[in-house]
């Protein structure tokens, strides 16, 4: 059986990114990644699936699976990242304010 588990993090841009923000601009991130149910979170893929869509320099500090019920209070798009995970296997989320 399958879940998605959210990780939280950071993640600085990279010439090219899919989102078009400035390369060297540091932003949040939640990383969602498709994952055995019960298997320890997968740190390593979820940075993968970042610098996959050109973002470098990850730092993810926490993780968990999440109830699909609470997905309209993490983000707005976060229920079709979710979905997207499961069909996919990992969906990111950029938030659009860099940070420090």
């Amino acid at each position: 059986m399958l879940e998605v588990i959210v990780s939280l993090g950071s993640a600085v841009a990279d010439a090219g990114n899919i989102q078009n923000y400035p390369p060297g601009e540091k932003h949040a991130v939640i990383v969602f990644l498709r994952q055995q149910k019960g298997a320890s979170p997968d740190f390593m893929a979820a940075a993968k699936a970042l610098e996959r869509k050109k973002w470098s320099q990850v730092s993810l500090s926490r993780a968990a699976p999440i109830a699909v019920e609470s997905l309209n209070t993490v983000h707005p798009h976060a229920a079709s990242s979710y979905e997207d995970a499961l069909k996919s296997g990992s969906a990111v989320l950029v938030f659009s304010d860099p940070i420090q």
